[in-house]
């Protein structure tokens, strides 16, 4: 193949560059449908590699703060590592959907279809997958477009949005417009413009600690903090409501500590019952197994609990065949946390509330499937790894489609911020910006 002269290239980079800006935390989602009308122009292997490499290695930088800043990992290596992932996903998704398209014949009318294909594999393919900067996020931005979501969720938003962007293209192709209209007409009936509400009024209250990452990372220092955290607590409780929520990890002492050093949620649990992210280390056999958990208290007890089902690897396990690298990287040579094996709600009084932790919230057929018991959702994350970087509000934008899918309302409770609460359509009703600390009230109606 012939060498790409600095011309050849600025369409590739171009593509790249609006491709994270629209992925950025400044939310630039109208650049989208340029980038992928520009990709489909492209008609070689090295551009489509490029315009991906362009595109996903930028939108994953902040993955360098938790790494060097709270990991312990040296600024080259975590940099070769981000790089590595980044050209593993530009050739998994963007070589692999040019591929299988040139095979085909470049058909602009399949070009959506293959590129959304490859979205579903690697969301769920290797280790659980990575399902992050889908194209159909930026479907909960667009009025009426978005409830496509409610259809067939994150990938169908994929495709309107790809034959949206090549809307052009496809109708010069008289062939190609039965697809179009197929793509657009089919999901019409099974749209939901309904949210599902509570069967009563629910009044939640959710706490932002504001504990920074490089506090909570030492035990001395984040125990200095427990007596602020109780003034939000007991603020919380004041304004009377049903549920209080903090965000994951949120206090420095295990889940088997709480009858001693959390008595002050227990006492706080018997006006308003409390739900709080919590370390939970068992005891089977000879071997300590700890638990991402969610817990509700109420009536001055523990009275049901949520394991993290989905854990994020090499964050909070190592997988095969990579066990080795424990011994490279302090930050991850502990033990691995086990997953839970249920998918349920938490019972509170009147209503159920789901409870994905932190990066569950990313994965479509996870949050669809627990929505399923669920009156509302509540994500308690701690997003203090990355500070208020790109990856705090692609999370973010996340937890918009998730609430859009389910038609559910979605309690986003963050340990350094924002929080929010997020409608059924997917927009924020309520919001404490990152860096603040504080409580966000609200009040969820409940169905007539």
């Amino acid at each position: 193949m012939p060498a790409k002269g600095p011309k050849e290239i600025a369409l590739p980079v171009l593509v790249g560059v609006l491709f994270y800006l629209s992925f950025s935390k400044y939310d630039l989602w109208f650049l989208l449908p340029p980038a992928l009308f520009l990709l489909a122009l492209l008609r070689d292997h090295l551009s489509w590699f490029l315009a991906g490499l362009f595109s996903v290695l930028p939108s994953l930088l902040w993955i360098r703060i938790a790494m060097v800043d709270y990991g312990g990992v040296s600024t080259p290596v975590a940099l070769t590592l981000i790089l590595l992932l980044s050209l593993f996903i530009a050739l998994y998704q963007f070589s692999g959907t040019y591929l299988l398209w040139r095979f085909l014949g470049f058909r602009t009318v399949l070009l959506p279809v293959l590129w959304t294909l490859f979205e579903v594999l690697r969301s769920h393919i290797p280790y659980g997958g990575f399902p992050w900067l889908l194209v159909g996020e930026h479907t909960v931005n667009i009025p009426l477009l978005k409830y496509y979501l409610t259809a067939g969720g994150v990938y169908l938003g994929s495709l309107v949005l790809w034959y949206l962007s090549l809307s052009p293209i496809v109708l010069r192709e008289r062939k190609s417009l039965p697809v179009l209209l197929v793509v657009f007409l089919t999901p019409l009936p099974f749209l939901r413009t309904d949210p599902h509400l509570p069967p009563r009024d629910i009044r939640v209250a959710l706490v932002q600690t504001n504990v920074p990452e490089e506090v909570k990372l030492r035990k001395d220092l984040f125990r200095k903090e427990i007596p602020r955290i109780w003034k939000l607590v007991e603020e919380a409780s004041k304004g009377r409501p049903d549920l209080i929520l903090l965000p994951e990890s949120a206090l420095p002492f295990f889940a088997g500590d709480l009858y001693e050093e959390g008595k002050k949620l227990l006492e706080v649990s018997k006006r308003s019952a409390v739900v709080v992210g919590l370390v939970d280390v068992r005891v089977r056999g000879d071997r300590l197994e700890p638990y991402n958990s969610v817990f509700l208290i109420s009536g001055g007890d523990v009275v049901d609990f949520y394991d993290k089902v989905r854990l994020l690897p090499f964050g909070e396990y190592v997988p095969f065949p990579f066990r080795f690298v424990k011994n490279l990287f302090g930050a991850i040579g502990g033990i691995d946390y086990r997953p839970g094996e249920v998918l349920d709600c938490l019972e509170a009084e009147g209503f159920r509330i789901a409870t994905p932790i932190c990066f569950e919230v990313s994965y479509y057929a996870l949050v669809k499937k627990l929505s399923g018991c669920a009156d509302l959702i509540a994500v308690l994350t701690n997003d203090g790894w990355f500070r208020d970087s790109d990856g705090t509000f692609q999370h973010l934008r996340q937890a918009k489609v998730r609430a859009l899918e389910t038609r559910r309302y979605l309690l986003w409770v963050n340990n350094t911020g924002p929080s929010a609460v997020i409608s059924p359509d997917g927009e924020i009703l309520k919001e404490l910006p990152y860096g603040e600390e504080g409580v966000v009230f609200y009040t969820i109606r409940s169905r007539p």
